[in-house]
């Protein structure tokens, strides 16, 4: 488990960096901003996900469900609180790289989530 976790990471990561650079090749440093920005939102609430399941692998199938709600439901509470963050903080914002770059992570995330079932 350890192994899959850390790969669709990986992967979510590279194509956050490649996202990034056709960002700013296409549209400059604050698209290229934007989209790394989209794609920490969808790379460290999927990580924390991962370490929230890592930590303790094992257990009856009640506490295996009962993580499993945990690491969503904090998963879906850190991707707003970032997104509300981004755009409060944030002066310069392109929203189509934030939101492009974020949705090309979550795909990712759902294709390994395909692939590995």
């Amino acid at each position: 488990m350890r192994t899959a976790i850390g790969k669709i990471i990986g992967v979510q990561v590279l194509v956050s960096a490649i996202a990034t650079f056709v960002a700013f090749v296409v549209g400059g440093v604050i698209a290229a901003k934007s989209a790394a920005l989209g794609g920490a939102i969808g790379v460290f609430p999927s990580a924390a996900y991962g370490l929230l399941l890592i930590k303790k692998p094992f257990g009856t199938p009640r506490e295996l469900l009962q993580r499993q709600y945990l690491g969503e439901f904090s998963k879906l509470v850190l991707t707003l609180l970032m997104f509300a963050a981004s755009f409060a903080w944030v002066k310069e914002l392109s929203v189509l790289s934030l939101f492009a770059t974020y949705i090309l992570t979550l795909a990712v995330y759902w294709a390994a989530l395909l692939l590995f079932a």
